[in-house]
């Protein structure tokens, strides 16, 4: 039977289906998103063979789909065993200990946007900066009984920031490539939307925490979890060995994976040295189960028990469904098709912007996958701009400004998984994430205003396409 190309109008409806399903199921039902993405799975394979797909062609998409992830699956397995090992040598106690020390609740979620963002940019990895300083971050949260839910905001977007202004960054470098610009002429322009939407950010966060500080922990409570931690915990700086030498690798350009494991052997070492007496056996044990603190504090308790890798594995069979799904509106063009018609509507400069802006979250919802959010609206919007006259590194910014910094709000997308299963939260975080929310928004008024929007005839500076590595 042969295929059918989708047309704009039928996948605009069969998106806006999957959209609406999506929403009611998880922000109405609050149902995790694994069996509503399930569900709008089948509608899509269903639409896929009216289109003349076969089944054989659409489950090969699927395991195409579902091998971009693998290096997401075993990173987050990496961590989730990580995490339960450094709660039982003591690592997240000892930072959470200094972190309670040096930190005050009337700065702190302004401190954790910051120093995430410094740790993230000198890495290049927005996984990197979550799953080491954004875990410590976490846990002095609890000590001051600040939100979790608005300190996983603030370390996302202290990351997500970092991230973008790292020419480390893989999505960086990918972008800068698929834009055809190079990578630190891509990083400048870049300062016009994410220096404003960090500000307004920070703004908030520092309205917020000084309008709760008088909810928050008094120094009583934080004394007592102080001394709690120090009465039960061996608490030594040979137990941040670990988590330093994973930034250190990271800042060297090691891929995650192995940095990981080395982490991990550095972490189990210690643990000998910081848990006398304690077993190969008890090790291992908690590398799968996770750790669970019977310290008879119910804040220390809650903070702690946490890791292995038996926590991650509902992040990865959100992962596995996720792709697997995106794998099927890929090969029958769903996504293709909606951006391809949106191109009658690319009259103006704004019109592009806005255009690039739908483009990306579109394929983020649709798709849950961010290099994909990247390479696909921007091949098919290249020409978009030079018909509008704008240099291609307007294209390449609003690129990251939809995108990447757009594609931690989406729950079933990888690194909303890896998010909520790395700081153990759930999707309260996501109303906090408000560098994610800011950032489009300048880059669309930018478009419309023309300001920061050089044309194509700017000067432009010598491209040479950067190496990429898929890393997260």
């Amino acid at each position: 039977m042969e295929k059918r190309i989708p047309s704009f109008a039928m996948s605009l409806i069969v998106f806006l289906t999957v959209v609406a399903i999506l929403g009611v199921s998880i922000l109405i039902f609050e149902a995790a998103p694994h069996i509503p993405i399930v569900l709008v799975a089948v509608i899509v394979t269903l639409y896929g063979f009216k289109l003349g797909y076969s089944w054989k062609e659409l489950e090969k998409a699927i395991t195409k789909g579902v091998s971009h992830g693998v290096p997401a699956i075993l990173i987050l397995s990496l961590i989730g065993i990580l995490v339960g090992v450094w709660v039982l040598n003591g690592t997240v106690q000892t930072i959470t200990f200094y972190g309670l020390h040096v930190l005050s609740p009337s700065i702190f979620l302004v401190s954790a946007v910051i120093i995430t963002a410094v740790v993230a940019t000198m890495t290049g990895s927005s996984w990197s900066a979550i799953s080491t300083i954004g875990i410590a971050l976490m846990g002095v949260s609890y000590g001051m009984e600040i939100s979790p839910a608005m300190t996983a905001g603030a370390i996302v977007c202290g990351a997500i920031f970092g991230d973008k202004m790292s020419p480390l960054s893989d999505t960086t470098n990918l972008t800068a490539a698929t834009a055809k610009v190079d990578i630190f002429q891509h990083i400048k322009h870049m300062l016009w939307t994410t220096v404003p939407s960090l500000l307004i950010t920070l703004i908030i966060f520092g309205v917020i925490s000084f309008m709760t500080t008088q909810d928050t922990a008094s120094t009583g409570n934080v004394e007592a979890m102080i001394s709690t931690l120090n009465s039960e915990y061996n608490l030594t700086p040979i137990a941040l060995i670990s988590p330093l030498l994973i930034i250190v690798l990271a800042f060297r350009r090691v891929s995650s994976i192995p940095a990981l494991v080395i982490g991990l052997i550095a972490a189990v070492a210690t643990t000998f040295y910081t848990v006398p007496g304690v077993t190969f056996g008890e090790i291992m044990s908690t590398a799968h189960f996770g750790y669970t603190a019977e310290t008879g504090d119910e804040a220390i308790d809650s903070l702690l028990s946490l890791g292995g890798l038996d926590s991650m594995l509902f992040g990865v069979s959100l992962i596995l469904i996720a792709l697997s799904f995106g794998g099927i509106i890929k090969e029958i063009g769903i996504a293709h098709a909606i951006i391809d018609g949106m191109r009658n509507f690319l009259k103006s400069r704004g019109n592009v912007v806005l255009s690039t802006v739908l483009s990306c979250l579109g394929v983020n919802v649709a798709v849950g996958e961010q290099y994909l959010s990247i390479i696909l609206p921007g091949q098919m919007l290249e020409d978009s701009y030079k018909n509008a006259n704008l240099h291609p590194k307007n294209l390449s910014r609003t690129l990251e400004d939809a995108g990447t910094i757009i594609h931690p709000l989406i729950p079933w997308g990888v690194t909303g998984v890896f998010i909520m299963s790395t700081l153990n939260i759930g999707m309260g975080y996501i109303p906090y994430a408000f560098i994610c929310f800011i950032t489009p928004v300048i880059a669309i008024i930018y478009g419309y205003t023309g300001f920061a929007l050089p044309p194509l005839n700017e000067d432009a500076v010598s491209y040479e396409e950067p190496m990429l590595e898929k890393d997260a």
